[in-house]
C-alpha cells in the first residue's frame, strides 16, 4: 500500500511538471534567442541582385527641374537614399545624412509621398539632398529590390551599385562606405 502512494504521488509530481514544461522550454529558449541577438557582433549584410551591376533605369522625375534620375546620376559618384516623411527610422538617419551632405552628394528617392508632405519634413529637418526624385506608386523602387524605407545605394561614377544599405545608416557605415565610391 505504502508504495501505490508513493508511486501515486510521484505520479502527481510528474504532472505537475509536465504541466510546466511549454512555459520552461520557452523560456528557456528566449534566453538563448536573446543573447544570441545580443551578443551577436555583426549582422550580416541583406545581399542585393544589384551589387556590381548598373544602377537600373528608373522612370523618376525631380520636381526641381523633371530631370530623370538615371540622366542625374550619370557618370558621377552619388548616395541615393529613399526615404518617406511618414517614415520614423527615416528620422533618426537624417541628421547623419544631413552632416555628410557637405562632403558627399546624396540624392534623394521620396517613397509613396506626396510633395507637400516632403517639403514640411525637410523643412522641419533641413535638406541633405542635391535632388529630389519622386516614386509616388513606389512601383518604380521595386527595380531597386526596396525592402521598405529607409534604403541606401552607394553608385560609382560607373553607375555601378557599390553597397547597399538598409535601415537608418549611422555616422560609422557612412563614412566607411562612402570614400569607396567617392574615389
Amino acid at each position: 500500500m505504502v508504495d501505490y502512494i508513493l508511486l501515486k504521488n510521484q505520479k502527481i509530481n510528474i504532472m505537475k511538471l509536465l504541466k510546466y514544461t511549454p512555459l520552461i522550454l520557452f523560456f528557456i529558449v528566449s534566453i538563448f534567442l536573446y543573447n544570441k541577438i545580443k551578443f551577436q557582433k555583426e549582422l550580416e549584410p541583406i545581399s542585393s541582385a544589384l551589387i556590381q551591376k548598373n544602377f537600373p533605369k528608373l522612370e523618376m522625375y525631380s520636381f526641381k527641374n523633371n530631370q530623370n534620375i538615371n540622366e542625374y546620376i550619370e557618370n558621377r559618384p552619388v548616395v541615393i537614399n529613399i526615404f518617406a516623411s511618414w517614415c520614423a527610422p527615416c528620422r533618426i538617419e537624417h541628421e547623419v545624412l544631413t552632416n555628410f551632405s557637405k562632403d558627399y552628394e546624396i540624392v534623394g528617392i521620396a517613397y509613396k509621398d506626396s510633395e507637400e508632405n516632403i517639403k514640411k519634413f525637410l523643412k522641419e529637418l533641413g535638406n541633405p539632398y542635391k535632388n529630389i526624385f519622386y516614386d509616388f506608386s513606389g512601383k518604380e523602387s521595386i527595380h531597386l529590390g526596396l525592402y521598405g524605407v529607409p534604403e541606401t545605394f552607394f553608385v560609382n561614377k560607373e553607375n555601378k551599385v557599390i553597397y547597399k544599405h538598409v535601415g537608418p545608416i549611422n555616422n560609422e557605415d557612412f563614412q566607411n562606405i562612402a570614400p569607396m565610391i567617392f574615389k
